[in-house]
């Protein structure tokens, strides 16, 4: 299953969990954030149906216009 935005073409990230003693940082690990997916059904243009795997932020966009 696919891991990326039909619209925009969004991928994972890589991101920092950071351990902590105290105030001191002790080490950091990097860990993948996926994108949050929706199955949104999108009507096109020519009144077709079909759906899409897109990111929560192609899908408010789409609700504004």
């Amino acid at each position: 299953m696919s891991k990326v935005c039909e619209n925009c073409g969004k991928t994972q990230m890589a991101a920092n969990q950071v351990h902590r003693q105290s105030q001191w940082v002790q080490r950091r690990t990097s860990s993948p954030k996926q994108v949050n997916l929706q199955t949104v059904t999108v009507t096109t243009e020519n009144g077709n149906k079909c759906k899409m795997k897109l990111c929560t932020r192609c899908i408010k966009k789409m609700k504004a216009e």
